[in-house]
């Protein structure tokens, strides 16, 4: 008889169940990695987001990383020919595994095997180059939602306020800010439909003609 389960008599932990019942509690109190992560998973059952897990992949093998566990650095390596499934069979294991802490591992099931924000922020996301001289395309949709912030004068996030003055900077303004802001805020982890950056995503950086 274990140290754990004699406590547990004394406390009155332990009943008709008998240990069973107890270590069926003990289980149920194990907070893994799905739970931790909750609705941020992207699905693991057959061909459920399959456009995201390709892209998680496409992200995985572009990474120049060099602390990638041994795991996804087999996924990364394009000469083994790993495919979506690979990546999310990966995923599927890590999030039943207990979690502990945020170390490189959870931070692995963070960057390779959750919703990113361009998931969640749907069909107006813009994907539009800029001109070959490296400016905002003329009338594009960038320029749009660049016009439209530098002329907002209230309900304007801090972050946004930044950008906007780079945006409206009468020497030299920076008037790509706000797209290197999208496309990176695009690419984050989505946290819920609450945080912050993902509110100002949804209010500056998609096309909504």
């Amino acid at each position: 008889m274990d140290l754990l389960y004699k406590i547990a008599i004394s406390l009155g932990l332990v009943g008709t169940g008998g240990a069973g019942a107890f270590y069926g509690i003990k289980r149920f109190g194990t907070t893994r990695v799905k739970h931790k992560l909750g609705n941020r998973l992207l699905s693991t059952k057959g061909n459920e987001n399959k456009a995201q897990w390709e892209s998680r992949l496409d992200s995985l093998k572009k990474s120049s990383s060099s602390h990638l566990t041994a795991e996804l650095q087999a996924l990364k390596n394009t000469a083994q020919n790993k495919t979506w499934q690979d990546l999310r069979d990966v995923c599927s294991q890590r999030i039943e595994e207990p979690f502990q802490e945020e170390d490189s591992k959870f931070k692995e099931v963070v960057d390779y095997c959750t919703f990113r924000n361009k998931d969640k922020l749907g069909s107006g996301v813009i994907n539009e180059a800029l001109e070959s001289s490296g400016t905002l395309k003329s009338g594009g949709k960038w320029n749009k939602v660049s016009e439209a912030l530098k002329s907002r004068e209230t309900g304007v996030s801090s972050t946004m306020k930044g950008i906007q003055d780079k945006l409206k900077a009468s020497s030299n303004p920076e008037t790509t800010a706000l797209k290197t802001w999208c496309e990176g805020a695009s690419e984050t982890p989505w946290i819920n439909d609450e945080d912050p950056s993902f509110k100002d995503a949804q209010q500056h950086c998609l096309d909504n003609s």
